[in-house]
C-alpha cells in the first residue's frame, strides 16, 4: 500500500510542478512587450499548395503575397504524371517543405473568451466546448488556436479559434500521400499575407515535431544568458576599478599635500611652543614679590623668618612662631601655596616660641586668568587720575 501511495503521489507532484512552470512562463512572457513576441507562423522558404478543383497551383510567399510558382493540370494525366510535374516544380524552386493553403471561406474563425483557469489545458477545454462554439464536433472538423491575451480584472481569457471540416484538409494530404509527400502546415491565406499569427490546421498527429536543433539553440543560450547576466553584473564594478585606478594619481597628489601640509602645521606647533614658552611659564609661576606678600600677609604677627629660599616652585622657610599649630592652616588657605609640612620637627626654644622649618609648594596659576589679571589691573590704571590732573 505504501508503494502505490507513493507512485501516485509523483504524477501529482510532477502536474504541480508543471502548473507552476506553466504559470510562471505565463507571467513572464506576459511582461514582454507585445511588439517584441515571436509570432506564430511557419517557417519561411515553403512552398504553398493551393488546390482548385482540378488544378494545382503551386506558390511562394513573398513579402506579404503569395507568388506563382507553377501550375499542375490534375484533370490531365495519371498520378505519376501529376507527381513528375510537381517534383519539377519542387526541383525548380529548391523548397524542402510543403504546406498546404486553404480558402479563408472554408474556415470558421471566431474570438472566445474563456475562464482564465482554462489556460492550462486550453487544448482539451476547447475540444470540450467545440460543439458550443461551433456547429462543428471534434470528429467533424481541425481547430486551432491563438491567445490573443488576458484579462486579469474579469477573470478571463481572449482566444481565437479557427475550425475548418476535415474533408477541405484530408482531400489534400490524401493526394499528397499518393505522391510520397507530406505537408508540414496548413494555414488561411489571408492569415498568411498578413504576417500576423496563423491558425495551423493540419491535424495534430501529422504537425511535425519541434526540431532538436531547436532545442540545442535554447540550451545554448542558457549558458550564454549566463555570462551576460554576470557580465552585466561585472560591468559596474570594473567601470568603478577603472575610475578608482584613474583618480590614484590625484589621490596620491592630494595626500602628499596634506602632508606637506600636516609637517608645516606640526612645525607651527612646536615653533609658537617655543616662542611662548617663556611667557607661559612667566605667567604659570607668580612674581618673587607676589610670594613675599603673600607670606607676609598670611604669617602672623607673632612670626617671623630667619631664612626663605624660593627654588622654582619649591619654597623653604625657617623661622621661629607661636603658633605653629595653626601655621599649616594658614599656607592651605593661601590662593598661592599648596601642599605646606613641615621638613623637621619643632624646636622649643623659650616660652611658647618654637623653631620651625616649612617646605610649601607654589601653586600653577591658570594662564587665562593671569592675563585676565594683567588686564584688569592695567584697566585699573588707566582709570587712576594723573598726579595734579582730573578723573576724566
Amino acid at each position: 500500500m505504501a508503494g502505490v501511495s507513493t507512485l501516485r503521489a509523483r504524477p501529482r507532484r510532477r502536474s504541480a510542478v508543471a502548473r507552476f512552470l506553466r504559470w510562471w512562463g505565463g507571467e513572464l512572457a506576459a511582461l514582454v512587450p507585445a511588439a517584441l513576441r515571436p509570432r506564430r507562423r511557419p517557417p519561411g522558404g515553403m512552398l504553398w499548395l493551393v488546390f482548385d478543383g482540378s488544378r494545382l497551383v503551386v506558390s511562394r510567399l513573398a513579402g506579404r503575397a503569395l507568388a506563382e510558382v507553377g501550375r499542375v493540370d490534375l484533370g490531365v494525366g495519371e498520378t505519376m504524371d501529376h507527381k513528375i510535374a510537381l517534383g519539377a516544380l519542387l526541383g525548380k524552386s529548391g523548397a524542402r517543405s510543403l504546406g498546404i493553403c486553404l480558402d479563408p471561406a472554408r474556415v470558421l474563425r471566431r474570438t472566445v473568451s474563456l475562464p482564465l483557469a482554462a489556460a492550462g489545458n486550453l487544448p482539451q477545454v476547447l475540444s470540450f466546448e467545440l460543439p458550443r462554439l461551433t456547429p462543428f464536433t471534434p470528429d467533424q472538423a481541425y481547430f486551432d488556436h491563438v491567445v490573443l491575451g488576458e484579462d486579469r480584472a474579469h477573470n478571463a481569457l481572449q482566444v481565437r479559434i479557427g475550425v475548418v471540416p476535415r474533408p477541405v484538409v484530408d482531400e489534400p494530404l490524401a493526394r499528397l500521400a499518393e505522391w510520397d509527400l507530406a505537408a508540414e502546415f496548413a494555414a488561411v491565406r489571408d492569415e498568411l499575407e498578413s504576417g500576423g499569427d496563423c491558425l495551423d490546421l493540419l491535424p495534430p498527429a501529422l504537425r511535425p515535431k519541434p526540431h532538436r536543433r531547436g532545442r540545442f539553440i535554447a540550451l545554448a543560450m542558457a549558458p550564454t544568458t549566463l555570462a551576460l547576466f554576470a557580465l552585466l553584473l561585472a560591468l559596474p564594478i570594473w567601470k568603478k576599478r577603472e575610475a578608482v585606478i584613474a583618480l590614484q594619481p590625484a589621490l596620491a597628489a592630494a595626500r602628499q599635500q596634506a602632508e606637506a601640509v600636516e609637517r608645516l602645521r606640526q612645525e607651527q606647533t612646536r615653533l609658537l611652543t617655543e616662542y611662548n614658552f617663556p611667557t607661559e611659564q612667566k605667567l604659570a609661576q607668580p612674581a618673587r614679590i607676589a610670594v613675599l606678600e603673600e607670606l607676609a600677609r598670611i604669617l602672623p604677627d607673632n612670626t617671623w623668618l630667619q631664612q626663605i629660599d624660593i627654588r622654582g616652585a619649591e619654597v623653604s622657610m625657617q623661622g621661629y612662631t607661636s603658633a605653629s599649630a595653626r601655621l599649616i592652616g594658614l599656607f592651605e588657605k593661601s590662593a598661592l601655596f599648596e601642599n605646606a609640612h613641615y621638613k623637621s620637627p619643632l624646636t622649643k626654644i623659650q616660652g611658647s616660641e618654637e623653631r620651625f622649618q616649612l617646605d610649601a609648594t607654589i601653586r600653577t596659576q591658570d594662564i587665562a586668568q593671569a592675563l585676565a589679571r594683567q588686564r584688569a589691573v592695567r584697566e585699573d590704571a588707566g582709570r587712576r587720575p594723573k598726579p595734579g590732573g582730573k578723573r576724566s
